[in-house]
């Protein structure tokens, strides 16, 4: 779905739930923001936070080129995932490692060039790498690459989608 779309539903579907309402300020506005939420995720703008699918492929493209990450479930609550982030044709940061969920919270773990694992962020459509990074995952990295902030999109569900998700050094990010 579009993101712009997306945006002017939501904003769409604020200004329906605006009117009068007898509760407190701090009160009404909890109201109306969950009743805002329960709208949006009915009618699918956004995703339900109890039922995100976090198996897929996931992109962003830029004109630096497209940076793909992909996570394949491996039968737990740990799914298999790799990522390339494009800093133009010679530099880049990729890898392959694991990913645990709980809540919104995404606990990566890089493995095979060196320690590396952070919190990242998903809401069911976007999964944020955090702003900073431990030292030990600039060795996924050529220079002038840094993963740190980087982020991705869903852009289709399901382990098969995210084993097409091709990379530079790696064949199949979630081969």
């Amino acid at each position: 779905m579009n993101y712009r779309i997306a945006r002017s539903a939501i904003l769409l579907l604020a200004l329906a739930a605006c009117g009068k309402n007898t509760l407190s300020p701090s009160t009404q506005e909890t109201a109306s923001g969950d009743a805002l939420d329960d709208q949006a995720v009915a009618v699918g703008i956004m995703p339900d936070p109890d039922d995100v699918e976090f198996a897929g492929r996931f992109e962003t493209r830029s004109d630096l080129g497209t940076d793909k990450f992909c996570a394949v479930s491996n039968g737990t609550q740990q799914f298999n995932i790799g990522f390339l982030a494009v800093y133009g044709p010679e530099s880049k940061c990729e890898g392959t490692g694991t990913a645990t969920i709980k809540g919104q919270t995404v606990r990566v773990v890089l493995t095979g060039q060196g320690s590396c694992s952070f919190d990242a962020r998903y809401d069911g459509i976007e999964l944020r790498f955090p702003g900073t990074v431990e030292s030990g995952c600039s060795t996924y990295c050529s220079a002038n690459a840094n993963l740190s902030g980087t982020h991705y999109f869903m852009v289709q569900p399901g382990d098969e989608a995210a084993r097409q998700a091709l990379g530079r050094d790696t064949e199949r990010l979630c081969g």
